[in-house]
């Protein structure tokens, strides 16, 4: 009777998929652990490749800002690739515990920053039937490109709103940056319709305002800009007052240059010319009141330490001055002295300003604009360095770089500083 049974057992094929499925068991689930492991190191290779990107560029940008210092690159690199990572290990293999190791090397020719990433990516869910995966190599390389020039930079180093647009306010940089060195979490604002477009815009804190706000958006926690013009002499004021309490009080003027005691107040829609040189401002402004009007060619407005020394233009007031093309403002439309008291403020409210060639330098107050038309549309350059800068209601100030129009120099620093940064592997 055994023998029957065991024959019927033998040529029973009910059991023979169980038996294959139970030897193919461990493969399968193989096969399916390593699927999982593979999708987690796919996503933790994908976040480690956008933190080399990321930290590439950040180094380059370091390199273009700080005036070559490499020594920075790596720790710059370093902390940004542990930032990104912090911030998205959720989308990290989450028992992966192996430190990635970061390198950063700079090239001069081409100037560039290269950064590699390398970590060890444990297997997940199959570590326990012994899969293991190669290493994760990760590169990318940011190159220092063109040379763009400054348009405008902020110095204040703490200010909500160091550069700030309001209402319909609009700022044009062609071909040139825009640089905000205050590291608060709005250290650049454009709000409501205004609109901040340049080549570049670089804030190292925050930043307030959408893509309709800014054109390309900033790169928010930028490394510091040194003031380009910190190592530039301040005029030296010598001999006695040339007027004191000046006021034109309508019709027509020429005025020549020298030290105004009190400052100049033009009203009753006077109309001035100024012939070339530079005028101080001692202990009072240069008041230009609705109606009244100033031109001149080689001119050089330098406003003391004092308080009442700044400038003060109105609405309907008309403005188109050049700078000097040699001497101790060369380059230097406005020149206010840095022992001025902070947060002095600077209007600049014309109506009717197309010319303001040269860099305006007011390196411890603001300059304040609010007009309802186009300001320095028709100078070949402008560019502007103050501690800070707000503009309100609906300026449009456009900065030019079309340095090659002009016998008036850029100042040292201006033209070619802070160049742009691209991924180019």
């Amino acid at each position: 009777m055994m023998p029957k049974r065991f024959r019927c057992f033998k040529s029973a094929a009910d059991g023979t998929i169980f038996v294959k499925f139970a030897l193919l068991m461990p493969v399968l689930l193989g096969i399916s652990l390593s699927a999982v492991d593979y999708a987690w190191t796919l996503t933790h290779k994908s976040v480690l490749q956008e933190a080399a990107d990321i930290s590439a560029l950040a180094g380059a940008k370091e390199l273009s800002l700080s005036d070559s210092k490499k020594e920075n690159v790596a720790a710059v690199v370093e902390a940004m690739v542990n930032r990104y990572i912090d911030v998205n290990k959720a989308s990290l293999a989450s028992k992966n515990t192996a430190v990635p190791i970061v390198k950063a090397s700079v090239t001069d020719s081409p100037l560039q920053v290269e950064v590699t990433i390398t970590q060890k990516v444990d297997a997940i869910v199959g570590g326990a039937l012994g899969l293991e995966f190669p290493d994760l190599k990760i590169r990318s390389v940011a190159r220092v490109v063109g040379q763009p020039n400054i348009c405008v930079l902020a110095l204040e180093e703490s200010a909500n709103g160091a550069i700030s647009l309001e209402q319909d306010a609009r700022v044009t940089g062609r071909n040139c940056a825009v640089y905000s060195n205050s590291i608060h979490s709005r250290g650049m604002i454009s709000k409501n319709s205004a609109s901040l477009t340049a080549s570049f815009i670089c804030t190292r804190g925050g930043k307030d305002g959408g893509p309709g706000n800014f054109n390309p958006m900033p790169l928010v926690d930028c490394p510091s800009f040194e003031d380009p013009l910190s190592g530039r002499d301040e005029p030296v004021v010598t001999g006695g007052c040339v007027e004191t309490d000046l006021v034109v009080n309508g019709g027509s003027r020429t005025l020549n240059p020298g030290t105004y005691c009190g400052g100049i107040h033009l009203t009753n829609n006077a109309a001035v010319e100024f012939r070339p040189g530079i005028y101080v401002f001692k202990n009072g402004p240069l008041l230009v009141d609705s109606g009244a009007a100033i031109e001149g060619s080689g001119v050089g407005l330098y406003f003391d330490s004092d308080v009442k020394s700044v400038l003060n233009v109105a609405n309907d007031s008309s403005l188109s001055l050049e700078a000097p093309s040699t001497g101790a403002m060369a380059g230097m439309l406005v020149f206010v002295s840095r022992q001025q008291a902070k947060d002095t403020v600077h209007k600049l409210f014309s109506n009717n300003a197309p010319v303001l060639l040269g860099t305006i330098y007011i390196p411890t107050g603001e300059l304040r604009v609010d007009a309802s038309a186009p300001i320095a549309h028709d100078s070949a350059y402008t560019a502007i360095v103050a501690s800070s800068m707000r503009l309100y209601g609906g300026p449009h100030l456009i900065l030019n770089t079309d340095y090659g129009k002009t016998d008036v120099p850029v100042p040292k620093g201006i033209r070619g500083a802070g160049q742009p940064v691209s991924l180019v592997e």
